[in-house]
Order: C-alpha cells, then sequence, then structure tokens
C-alpha cells in the first residue's frame, strides 16, 4: 500500500487537499473521483515530504472512508468540519439553472469558439466563471465526458433537464457539418430572444398581479375582521337584514371560523386537478380550453407558433434534416392541442405531401405562417421564410401584450370597485333601515 499526497478541487471549486492511501496512483484517481474531488496534482510520499493536511473541505483516508460507506454513512471528518456538513445538507436542494444561466453559457461559448479557442478549452475556461452550482456540475461532467472520447453533443444528452432539444440537436448539426461556430451563435441568438419575449411578458404582468394581490389581502381584512365587528350593531337591532348584508355576513362567518377547512379542501382541489391535467386527456382538455379564451387564447398561439418559427429555422440553418428538426421543434410545444396539429404535420410532409395543408386544415395557426410556410416550401427556402414568419409575429405579440396590460388594470378596477361597493351597500343598507324606524 502506498500513501498518495493529493490536491485538487471539489464540485464548488473550492481547493481541497489531503492524503490517500491505496496500491496503485490509477487507484487513488479513481476514488477521489468518486468523492466528487477533481485532481489537480497527486504524489506518492516518496516524492515528497508528507505535510499533515489543512482542514479542507474533503478529508479521505482509505480507512475511514470504506468503513463508513459500507454502513451508508459519508466519512467520519464529514461529521466533524462544517464545510463538509454544509455540503451533505444542501447538495439535494440544488437551484436548477435558469434560461438565462444556459443562454450566458451558449452565448460565451459561441464567442470563445469564433475566436479561434478549441472547444475544450473554451468549455474549462467558463467554467469558472458559472454561477449555478449544478450547472456547474454538469458542464464539469460534460468535459470529463470529451476526455473520455465522446462528442459535445453526445455529453449534453445525459443531461436533458438542463439542456434543451434544440440545443442538442443543433449542436449535433453543427459537429457533423463542420460549422460549430455558426451554429453556436444561431442558437444563442435564439435563447437570448426567447428569455427577451419571456422578461417582456413577465414585466407586463407583474404589475397587475402585484395590485390584484394587495386588494385580496384588503379585502380579506375587511371581511375576517371589520365586517364580524359591524354584524354585533346588526344582531342587536332584532330586525331582518336586507339580502346583500346576510350573504357579507355569511362570507365573514365562514372565513373567520373556518378558513382552516377551506384552505386544506383548497389544497385537495388542487392536487387533483394538477394530477389530473398532468394526463394525456386532462392536458387535452385544459389546453384546449386555455385556446378558447378571447385575447388570451390568440395570445398563446402567437407565442407557442413564434417559438416554434424560431425553433424550426435555427435547426434548418443549422443542417439538421428537415424531419428531424420538425420532431424536436414540436417536442418544445407546450401547448398538445398545437403539438399534435404539428405532428400531423410532420407526418404529412414525410409522407410526401408537405406540411402546409395539415397546418391550414387546423384552424389553428396565424395564416402569416402558413403563407411563409408556402413560400418557403416552393422556393426551398424554408429557414428565412420562418424568420420573417417570426418577426412578423413577434409584432403581434407584442400588441397582445400591450393590450392584454391594458384590459387587465381597468378589468381589475372594474372587479374591486363592484366587490366593494357590494359590501359598503351590505354595510349601509341596515343602518338606513335603522335610521328610518327610528325617525
Amino acid at each position: 500500500m502506498a500513501v498518495f499526497n493529493y490536491k485538487g478541487l471539489n464540485y464548488k471549486g473550492k481547493k481541497v487537499e489531503g492524503f490517500i492511501e491505496t496500491d496503485e496512483r490509477s487507484g487513488a484517481i479513481s476514488l477521489l473521483k468518486d468523492k466528487g474531488i477533481f485532481i489537480t496534482e497527486i504524489i506518492t510520499e516518496k516524492e515528497s515530504v508528507v505535510k499533515q493536511p489543512e482542514e479542507t473541505d474533503v478529508l479521505i483516508t482509505e480507512k475511514s472512508s470504506i468503513t463508513k460507506e459500507k454502513k451508508g454513512f459519508p466519512p467520519v471528518y464529514d461529521f466533524i468540519n462544517i464545510n463538509s456538513i454544509k455540503n451533505v445538507l444542501f447538495t439535494t436542494i440544488e437551484k436548477k439553472p435558469s434560461q438565462t444561466d444556459i443562454a450566458t453559457f451558449i452565448r460565451q461559448l459561441a464567442s470563445m469558439v469564433k475566436a479561434g479557442i478549441p472547444l475544450f478549452d473554451a468549455i474549462n475556461d467558463i467554467k469558472s466563471q458559472i454561477g449555478n452550482n449544478l450547472l456547474k456540475k454538469a458542464v464539469s461532467n460534460i468535459l470529463e465526458s470529451i476526455k473520455e472520447g465522446l462528442s459535445f453533443s453526445s455529453a449534453l444528452k445525459n443531461y436533458p433537464k438542463i439542456f434543451p432539444n434544440i440545443v442538442v440537436s443543433g449542436i449535433e448539426a453543427g459537429e457533423e457539418s463542420g460549422a460549430l461556430p455558426l451554429v453556436l451563435e444561431k442558437l444563442a441568438l435564439y435563447l437570448e430572444d426567447k428569455n427577451a419575449l419571456r422578461k417582456k411578458i413577465a414585466s407586463a404582468l407583474i404589475y397587475p398581479m402585484i395590485m390584484s394581490f394587495v386588494g385580496f389581502i384588503i379585502l380579506f381584512y375587511i371581511v375576517v375582521y371589520i365586517v364580524p365587528v359591524i354584524s354585533k350593531i346588526f344582531k342587536s337591532m332584532h330586525h331582518a337584514l336586507p339580502v346583500p348584508t346576510r350573504i357579507i355576513l355569511f362570507i365573514s362567518f365562514v372565513l373567520s371560523h373556518y378558513i382552516l377547512i377551506i384552505l386544506v379542501l383548497f389544497a385537495f382541489v388542487y392536487i387533483y386537478f394538477k394530477n389530473y391535467f398532468k394526463t394525456e386527456k386532462g392536458k387535452l382538455r385544459f389546453d384546449g380550453f386555455l385556446l378558447k379564451i378571447p385575447v388570451f387564447g390568440k395570445f398563446i398561439i402567437l407565442k407557442e407558433v413564434n417559438l416554434f418559427s424560431q425553433n424550426l429555422s435555427t435547426l434548418l440553418s443549422s443542417g439538421v434534416i428537415i424531419s428531424k428538426a420538425m420532431r424536436v421543434a414540436s417536442l418544445n410545444v407546450n401547448n398538445i392541442v398545437l403539438k399534435n396539429a404539428l405532428i400531423e404535420a410532420q407526418k404529412s410532409m414525410e409522407e410526401g405531401y408537405g406540411f402546409t395543408a395539415p397546418l391550414e386544415s387546423s384552424g389553428l395557426f396565424p395564416q402569416i405562417l402558413i403563407n411563409m410556410v408556402r413560400a418557403g416550401e416552393k422556393s426551398g427556402n424554408l429557414d428565412e421564410m420562418l424568420i420573417i414568419a417570426s418577426n412578423i409575429i413577434k409584432n403581434d405579440i407584442d400588441f397582445y401584450v400591450s393590450s392584454l396590460t391594458q384590459l387587465l388594470e381597468p378589468l381589475m378596477i372594474i372587479v374591486m370597485g363592484f366587490v366593494v361597493g357590494f359590501i359598503v351597500i351590505a354595510i349601509m343598507l341596515p343602518i338606513f333601515e335603522m335610521s328610518s324606524i327610528v325617525k
């Protein structure tokens, strides 16, 4: 048995060092790799003076690690070292990388590869700049896979929950065609446009959502805490109360006495419908209902069609064959009704009939998309026509976002005014009756 001193990085990128006792250098590297440590230096005791390891994130000896692993426990030092305890507690709740994190990674990679930096070196340099721990671990493992001989796209396929299908398929086509820098550039543009659209929608809806929340809290306080105080006066009148007053008093009584039961019932209903909408039948009904909502349904169609057009155009211009590009682009559509229509169009195209007719017969897709697809099929420039369609649809989306915002604000005022007015009338009616009786 030989003693090896090692230095390396743990999965959080922190420097660690220590010693491990095993037969061969390769065995030591393998054991440390299993512990999530990436070796930067490993030497035997004979090659240098053995130093007592300082307090580090991970300290491993073969005896302690093997003994505890057999019992299902982490090494004994994990219970002594505070950093290791933090690792054990928080590794299971790591935050999933956002779309912005993925877009930033692809943009940096596109810029570095375009500048002539080798792919492996570019990914390795970007890894140190990644803030999200889960993405950083994935990129580290991807680098290890590339070292072992896998292609970049094959390594990405191991992380379908982090990297979307369009990224994997596009990079795979770029590797096959030798145009990876161009493909990465187009993927970066697509992801940035997608994030910009999402942020625009979120920023447009944040004000109505805040106002709705504040209004609900105020109404809840009035009904639960103010109305019961006034109800004591009404009870002392010994007089039949008006219908609006009785309705408000009933709502106040239920909310103030059975709020926990109501919350439990709402939780059960929410869980039931959430599970139901995960089924194919439930999702089909729910998505179909969303498309029938005035204004909002049209907006959903435009948003999905815009992303589909960008997806398909990016994949086609990256060199992906049209059948595979259609399949990948369709998978990224969230609404199941629109997805089924696109799948039917894909089948029609694979049978040699084109996919303009199925899109038109579905009655779901905007005419601009159908016209551009028809022109693209005839001219052979489908990717360019789809970009034109996407740019036009973007303007329509901007119009619908502003329209929805302008519609929500007066609608909220009307609803809140109606509710507040109803409460005021319900409270004032008995007072007016009392004054008339006194007179």
